[in-house]
């Protein structure tokens, strides 16, 4: 049967934040994303919309709707739709969990929704099951964060709160909390806690005031002429140190 045009506008419009906001529903596209979307045990499918031939043994717990390559075009957000989309549930905002002695990345204040999607994504490679992101970073639910997890956002705890409560409680537990600035200890040298939180800043302005005053500054030495690194490269660089010393 096919797509009512209330449906396809009702898909069309979780493409926008604010509509995904009032709905807390969001969309994941392409085999790949949405065969994680199915097999989460943190996220629930509310339907799939699928061209002829698209299979999953989980398609008959969640509304399956076939359509026609012209309809997916229509509801899709990509360029070149790939066989099928979703539409997920968001998951509730989970709060910080400090019982725990796995590495804990914050973000403050990022922008830039492919940079949020690759921290995600090498957070999971290093077996990071927490980020906190403050208020002010990109919405989790925006596509191209979505699909630049390449399905690690359905593995990974994100909460927003405020950073610097979050920090303080972090430091109560005795984490140590570190800042990723561009003077500060030689990350290659520096002898990481296991209890270990690490704050990367916004790609403009790096950390705030605020949060800089709490953390101690770690920094990745430069031995060329490039001015930055990329936020995304630098997380993985630092967790990468973190992880060849536990």
């Amino acid at each position: 049967m096919s797509l009512s045009k209330n449906e396809i506008k009702f898909l069309k419009s979780l493409h926008l934040k604010k509509k995904r906001d009032l709905e807390k529903l969001f969309v994941v596209e392409g085999v790949k994303m949405v065969h994680e979307a199915l097999e989460s045990m943190h996220f629930d499918v509310q339907g799939i919309y699928h061209l002829e031939g698209y299979q999953h043994p989980k398609m008959s717990e969640v509304a399956s709707h076939q359509v026609s390559i012209t309809e997916l075009e229509r509801i899709s957000g990509l360029k070149s739709p790939n066989q099928v989309l979703a539409v997920i549930h968001q998951r509730k905002n989970t709060a910080l969990n400090t019982d725990t002695d796995k590495l804990i990345l914050l973000l403050d204040n990022l922008k830039d929704p492919g940079n949020l999607g690759t921290i995600i994504r090498t957070a999971d490679w290093f077996g990071i099951d927490q980020i906190v992101c403050s208020p002010e970073t990109v919405e989790m639910y925006n596509p191209k964060v979505v699909q630049a997890s390449m399905g690690a956002i359905f593995r990974i705890s994100l909460c927003y709160e405020d950073l610097v409560k979050s920090i303080r409680s972090l430091q109560d537990q005795s984490f140590k909390v570190y800042g990723a600035e561009m003077h500060g200890e030689n990350a290659f040298t520096t002898k990481f806690p296991v209890k270990s939180a690490i704050v990367m800043g916004s790609e403009s302005h790096g950390l705030s005031e605020e949060i800089s005053e709490l953390v101690s500054s770690i920094s990745i030495p430069r031995f060329g002429g490039s001015e930055s690194l990329n936020v995304a490269m630098a997380t993985g660089i630092l967790t990468a140190q973190y992880k060849m010393q536990h």
